[in-house]
């Protein structure tokens, strides 16, 4: 049986990315052990401590506290389990999206409000910041409205559109972690993403991907009009926008991708 290849502290740092002081706070708090000495009391690391050191910055990461990550540290082992754990940390990522993406509506709101001269609208204000807190002035429009421009009347339709906002947020999320990653628009990701989009398109019978990513008008005029899908304007709308329009863009040509092969797979 042959002897461990070790790692210094200084290695272990470069091996995964994370400065040295990182390295000795974790063995400070407990959570991570050198599996050796050496001369000079020189800490020592093998390949499972450097697992270790990848799954303690994952589940930082995830969410847990170094004290969490120190107790449950037998617990997160297997996919099971931190499927389970990334799952709720996902739900909790959701309710603040929403609040976030909700506070952003109304402060744009408040900035096209007070773009005129003279004295600011107090109440007017207030009752800006008033409306944007109604659940039915949510800042995505996903299938709150259908195709008649009725909003949902019962809970049946408000149980409905909870499950595709969630099912946007998660479609729009990987959307934008694939436009990253820079794939072919036909790679197996992608063709995942028009399956998707389609399937949510037709069961919702949803707007457009744009119109589904947009702000509602009634809170937050742009001033530059909205066309239909790849046809509005920038302007002054900001970093926001010019995402929104790459996902669209990105929608567009994975969904095209995808049915130009299923022709060409049917013919």
């Amino acid at each position: 049986m042959t002897d461990p290849e070790y790692l210094t502290v200084g290695e272990l740092a470069r091996r995964v990315g994370v400065t040295v002081r990182t390295i000795q706070y974790y063995d400070q708090q407990g959570l991570l052990s050198p599996s050796a000495k050496g001369p000079q009391n020189q800490r020592l690391y093998t390949e499972e401590n450097v697992q270790d050191l990848y799954r303690i910055l994952t589940l930082k990461y995830v969410g847990l506290s170094l004290s969490e990550i120190k107790s449950d540290a037998g617990f997160f082992r297997d996919s099971s389990t931190f499927h389970a754990l990334a799952d709720e940390k996902m739900d909790g990522i959701e309710e603040d999206f929403q609040r976030l993406f909700k506070r952003l509506t109304t402060m744009r709101a408040l900035l096209e409000a007070s773009n005129e001269p003279g004295a600011v609208d107090w109440k007017g204000m207030a009752e800006t910041i008033e409306n944007g807190q109604d659940d039915s002035q949510f800042f995505w429009r996903l299938t709150c409205i259908n195709e008649s421009g009725l909003t949902e009347a019962n809970e049946e339709d408000k149980a409905l559109r909870g499950q595709s906002v969630s099912k946007w947020h998660e479609l729009i999320a990987d959307t934008i972690r694939l436009m990253t990653a820079g794939e072919p628009y036909d790679s197996p990701g992608n063709r995942d993403l028009a399956r998707r989009y389609l399937e949510l398109d037709q069961s919702q019978q949803t707007l457009s991907a744009d119109q589904n990513f947009i702000l509602m008008e009634n809170i937050a005029p742009h001033g530059h009009g909205h066309g239909h899908h790849g046809h509005h304007g920038h302007g002054d709308d900001g970093s926001f926008d010019e995402l929104r329009q790459s996902v669209c863009d990105h929608l567009d040509a994975v969904v095209a991708a995808y049915q130009k092969d299923m022709g060409d797979s049917s013919s």
